[in-house]
């Protein structure tokens, strides 16, 4: 009895389930304790990775911030590239946040091409050692600034930096086949030298002489810059598709007898309103980069050959290895001649930075002079059968004053006026004249004109064959109207819009434009 007692008791305990809701709830409260841990952990490591990517984006809205305060400074002065080598910084305007603030520094890059002597930010020579060179390929002609960005704790701890690299680029004059600021003929060819004539039309004076009209027959295959408005008689044609830009402020027959159309063309797309574009006032900053084996000094003769050149009928010699080459003038002799193209000749100017050029060239080349640049013979180079170059040489003549078709006449002319009874009898052509010349190069003329010497003078010569870009101040004629001289077949290179030859120089109140931003961990990688 009592075994049995004590096992019905045991039983009745074992099925009893008093304490069972307690172990319930332990179990309970450790899991939750458990997952409510887990969930705290991830919460405070998502926190830091939220404020590292909120502290990253500040650091890059404040390089961005950096390009905007460059551009600002690009925009009130386009010069400012050059002017300066001191560092752009500055704090990003209510960028505070529980004193946490942005700043920035922004630092022009030193060019890939810079010389090896002098590779550093230099105001001294902008140019070479701050403009990528022809080298640079598709980057010549741009400058490139870093722009750092950081995000820095009240306490001065640098919490994130980002670097962009941004490349600027700048509207040029080989962005055009043809480019001028006033259409008319230069005052220095103008009897008297009058001083209203640097004045668009219709506001020149009247002693600024005939308008220089694009008449039929004329071509100018490619986009198209004037400040001025354009003379035409005829149909010209301007533009190779709706692509070509033709820009130009107006177009009329200034009043010229027999020209009624006046209409541009509408190959081209015509925009009357494009930013003005203005030449420099001087080549002289070619100067500084010329190696001193290849800058000349009075009248030179250069004659080109494949990746040579003869000079005033020298042994040929490799090319400048930075393919720049300057003409100076004589600093004893001078330059006693005043250039007129009715009354050019090629005597008695010894003294001259005047440089003569022809011939063929297959490296990229920059001839300058700070008079004129004479082409007495073709300047070609390697071609398909399409007449398309099929290297990536290019060619640049930069002539302070004068870019000149050689066009010699006899009798020598009496008269800025007249063809037909300068010195006794009747003005023609003499030997040496070009007949079809065909050049191919970048042309500007930075304070005068591109022109044919005595081009009123003298039976036809066919058509100047131009294949590249011309630039010039005051628009220069290369013959009359069905009686001398030449008919215009100017085709743009489009390699111009890419890439430029050595040094080639840009607008001066042109402003910059960024063409490219690239994010970078060391600047000088992008």
């Amino acid at each position: 009895m009592h075994l049995t007692t004590r096992l019905q008791r045991h039983a009745r305990r074992c099925a009893d389930e008093r304490g069972f809701t307690m172990l319930l709830a332990v179990f309970v409260l450790t899991v939750t304790t458990l997952l409510l841990g887990g969930a705290y952990i991830a919460v405070l490591d998502d926190t830091a990775l939220s404020r590292n990517d909120l502290d990253q984006k500040r650091a890059y809205a404040a390089a961005q911030a950096g390009i905007q305060a460059y551009n600002y400074q690009l925009n009130q002065n386009v010069n400012y590239w050059e002017t300066t080598c001191n560092p752009l910084s500055g704090t990003v305007p209510g960028s505070t946040d529980a004193g946490t603030k942005e700043n920035y520094t922004v630092t022009v890059l030193v060019a890939s091409t810079a010389p090896s002597n002098d590779q550093v930010c230099d105001t001294a020579n902008p140019i070479a050692t701050l403009i990528e060179g022809s080298s640079a390929g598709t980057a010549a002609g741009t400058f490139r600034v870093s722009s750092t960005g950081t995000s820095v704790s009240s306490s001065g701890t640098v919490l994130a930096t980002r670097t962009i690299v941004a490349q600027y680029r700048a509207p040029s004059f080989l962005n055009y086949v043809y480019y001028t600021d006033y259409e008319t003929l230069d005052p220095s060819a103008l009897q008297g030298d009058p001083t209203d004539c640097a004045v668009h039309y219709p506001n020149r004076g009247h002693d600024c002489g005939s308008p220089i009209d694009f008449v039929t027959g004329d071509a100018i295959n490619g986009p198209l810059h004037s400040e001025d408005t354009l003379a035409i008689c005829g149909s010209p044609v301007f533009g190779r598709t709706s692509a070509d830009q033709i820009e130009a402020p107006g177009h009329s027959t200034e009043g010229q007898g027999g020209c009624t159309d006046g209409m541009i063309p509408t190959v081209g797309h015509y925009n009357p309103s494009a930013p003005s574009l203005t030449p420099p006032s001087t080549n002289a900053q070619l100067l500084n980069v010329t190696q001193s084996a290849f800058h000349f000094t009075g009248v030179t003769t250069i004659v080109l050959n494949g990746g040579q050149m003869s000079v005033n009928g020298g042994a040929y010699v490799n090319d400048p290895s930075n393919g720049v080459v300057y003409v100076s003038t004589s600093p004893t002799l001078g330059c006693p001649v005043t250039y007129t193209p009715f009354t050019a000749t090629y005597t008695g100017n010894t003294g001259c930075g005047n440089v003569y050029v022809s011939g063929n060239y297959n490296t990229s080349l920059t001839i300058a002079s700070d008079n004129d640049i004479i082409i007495n013979g073709n300047i070609t180079t390697p071609v398909n059968s399409s007449g398309v170059p099929t290297t990536n040489a290019l060619l640049g003549l930069i002539a302070n004053d004068y870019v000149r078709i050689y066009h010699p006449v006899t009798p020598a002319r009496d008269s800025s006026t007249d063809c037909g009874t300068a010195g006794g009898g009747n003005v023609s052509n003499a030997t040496g004249s070009l007949t079809d010349p065909t050049i191919y190069a970048a042309i500007l003329a930075v304070n005068h004109s591109f022109i044919v010497d005595n081009y009123d003078c003298g039976a036809t010569l066919g058509t100047l064959h131009v294949y590249g870009a011309i630039a010039q101040l005051f628009r220069g004629p290369v013959g009359t109207i069905g009686n001398s001289g030449y008919l215009k077949d100017y085709k743009y290179d489009n390699r111009l819009a890419t890439t430029e030859p050595p040094y080639f120089l840009d607008p001066v109140s042109a402003h910059w434009s960024v063409s490219r931003e690239t994010e970078c961990d060391v600047a000088a990688s992008c």
